[in-house]
C-alpha cells in the first residue's frame, strides 16, 4: 500500500480507539488515580480527652478545632465516596468539637509553673458558636480527684467573654471549666513544684494582673522589686512574691521592700477564718478582714512570723462582749455555759485566725493554760513584740491574765488584751483593748510557735 494511504488509515484507527475508551474512563471510581490521596471520612469513634499539662496560650481559642478535639481519621477504604452521603458522627464526637468554645489556662498561659506559697489564677474565655465573645455566661469550675469531681466556683464572664478565678486556698489538682453539658474546656492539671522564680519570670506569668509598669527594677542588697499600676513584685534570693489588693497600699505606705516590713515571704494567704487574708513579710505582717472592727492592720516585729498574731490582734481592738463573759471567743472554744473569762481564749483564737493552729496553746482553764505554757518551755523574761504577756492582774507574781505584746518602750509594754475594759479595767461590758502596763506587772513572757 502507498505510504500516504497507510498514514491516513493509522490516524483514523487511533481516533476510533480513543473514542471507544472515553465511556470506560468515565465509569472509573474517583480514587482510582494514583497521584491524589483520598479524603478520609470523619471517624464515628469517640476519643478520650487527655489531661493537659500545658494550657492554651492567650488569646482565647479560635473556631478552628485543635488536634486533640478532632477525631482520628479512619483507614483508607476502597469504596468510592458519594457526594450526597452525610459524614457519620456520634454524640460524644459532636460534644468534643464544641469544647473549643471554652478555654482554660493557668495565669497568663506563659510560664505556667505553680511554686509553693504562690497563688495562681484559672482563666479562660467563652465564645459563642459563631466565635464571638459571650458575655455574662455562667462558668462552673470543677476540681477532679480520682473519680470524684467537686464544683469549687461559679462565676460569670466579662463583656469580652473572659473569666478569672484564684482559689482562696490554692490546691493542686485537675480542673475544668463547664458552661453546659455540651460546652466545656479541656481538663488542665495544676501541680505545685519547688524551684526558683525570677522577677522576670513572675512578671511574664502575672502580666494580666499587674497593669503597666510604673518603675524600673530597683535593688537594695539581695532584694529587687518593680512597681506596677495594680501590684508590686518583690524578689528576694531565688523567689519572687506578689503584693496586691488591700495589702498593696499599706505596703507602699510603709516604703515597700526597703521599708519597715521588708520583703514578702510568700503571696497573700486568704481563706482564713472570718474571710481574713494575711501576708507575711520579713519583719512584719499585713492583715485584712472585712468583718473585723479594723479592716486593715499592720504590725512590725524583728522576729520572723511574730507580727502575724499581732496584726490579727489589732484588728479586734474595739470588739465588745454583748453580755458579761459571753463573746465570740467563748463560742469558738466551746465554753459558753457557764460563762467564763475569755482572755486566754482570745490569744488562742489569734493563732486560729492567722492560720497557725497550735502556735498558741489552747485550754478552757486559765490555770491549766499557764501550767502548759511553762511546760512547753518557750518562756522568757524580756518583752518583745509578738510575745504573750502573762500578767499579775490582782497581785504581783501570780499570772491571772494574758495579752499579746504590740509595743515595747522603756519600762512599759503595750498589750492587746481581751476581757478587759478600756484602760485595762474590769468594768462591764468588756472587750478587746490596747493596754499600757508597767513591765513589773508581767510575771513572764512566752513565745508562740511562729
Amino acid at each position: 500500500m502507498h505510504p500516504v494511504v497507510m498514514m491516513r488509515v493509522g490516524r483514523r484507527w487511533g481516533v476510533a480507539v480513543a473514542l471507544a475508551l472515553v465511556p470506560s474512563l468515565m465509569t472509573l471510581p474517583s480514587h482510582a488515580t494514583t497521584d491524589t490521596a483520598p479524603t478520609p471520612e470523619p471517624s464515628t469513634s469517640a476519643t478520650t480527652e487527655p489531661v493537659e499539662t500545658a494550657p492554651p496560650a492567650e488569646p482565647a481559642p479560635t473556631p478552628t478545632a485543635s488536634p486533640e478535639q478532632t477525631a482520628p481519621a479512619p483507614e483508607r477504604s476502597a469504596a468510592p465516596r458519594t457526594a450526597t452521603a452525610p459524614p457519620a458522627t456520634s454524640k460524644r464526637t459532636a460534644q468534643a468539637a464544641t469544647k473549643r468554645w471554652v478555654s482554660i489556662q493557668v495565669n497568663s498561659g506563659h510560664d505556667t509553673r505553680v511554686l509553693t506559697r504562690e497563688n495562681f489564677w484559672l482563666r479562660g474565655r467563652v465564645l459563642t458558636t459563631k466565635g464571638k465573645p459571650q458575655a455574662r455566661a455562667k462558668v462552673k469550675i470543677y476540681r477532679y480527684s480520682g473519680k470524684r469531681k467537686t464544683r469549687v466556683k461559679t462565676l460569670r464572664t466579662s463583656k469580652t467573654g473572659w473569666y478569672s478565678w484564684s482559689p482562696a486556698k490554692p490546691r493542686s489538682g485537675v480542673y475544668r471549666a463547664v458552661v453546659s453539658t455540651t460546652r466545656s474546656s479541656a481538663k488542665i492539671r495544676v501541680k505545685r513544684h519547688t524551684g526558683t522564680r525570677t522577677l522576670a519570670s513572675r512578671e511574664k506569668s502575672m502580666g494580666f494582673l499587674l497593669g503597666k509598669p510604673t518603675s524600673g527594677v530597683r535593688r537594695a542588697g539581695d532584694v529587687a522589686w518593680r512597681n506596677y499600676a495594680r501590684a508590686t513584685l518583690v524578689q528576694r534570693g531565688s523567689r519572687t512574691w506578689l503584693v496586691r489588693g488591700k495589702h498593696l497600699s499599706t505596703y507602699r505606705s510603709h516604703a515597700g521592700a526597703k521599708g519597715r516590713l521588708g520583703a514578702p515571704t510568700g503571696d497573700v494567704r486568704c481563706g482564713l477564718p472570718e474571710g481574713g487574708c494575711l501576708q507575711q513579710f520579713r519583719t512584719g505582717a499585713i492583715y485584712v478582714n472585712k468583718k473585723a472592727k479594723k479592716k486593715v492592720t499592720v504590725a512590725v516585729s524583728p522576729k520572723l512570723g511574730a507580727a502575724d498574731l499581732v496584726a490579727v490582734a489589732k484588728s479586734q481592738v474595739g470588739y465588745r462582749e454583748k453580755t458579761p463573759r459571753q463573746s465570740k471567743y467563748n463560742r469558738w472554744i466551746g465554753e459558753t455555759d457557764p460563762p467564763d473569762a475569755w482572755c486566754g481564749y482570745f490569744v488562742s483564737w489569734l493563732a486560729h485566725a492567722a492560720g497557725k493552729p497550735g502556735a498558741v496553746l489552747k485550754s478552757k482553764s486559765f490555770p491549766a493554760l499557764v501550767k502548759a505554757e511553762r511546760k512547753r518551755g518557750r518562756t522568757a523574761k524580756t518583752p518583745r513584740v509578738g510575745r504573750l504577756a502573762y500578767i499579775g492582774y490582782f497581785e504581783k507574781g501570780k499570772p491571772t491574765h494574758v495579752g499579746i505584746v504590740s509595743k515595747v518602750k522603756g519600762d512599759h509594754v503595750w498589750t492587746v488584751e481581751g476581757n478587759v475594759s478600756a484602760g485595762g479595767g474590769s468594768r462591764i461590758p468588756r472587750g478587746v483593748h490596747v493596754v499600757k502596763r508597767h513591765t513589773s506587772r508581767i510575771v513572764f513572757y512566752a513565745d508562740p510557735k511562729y
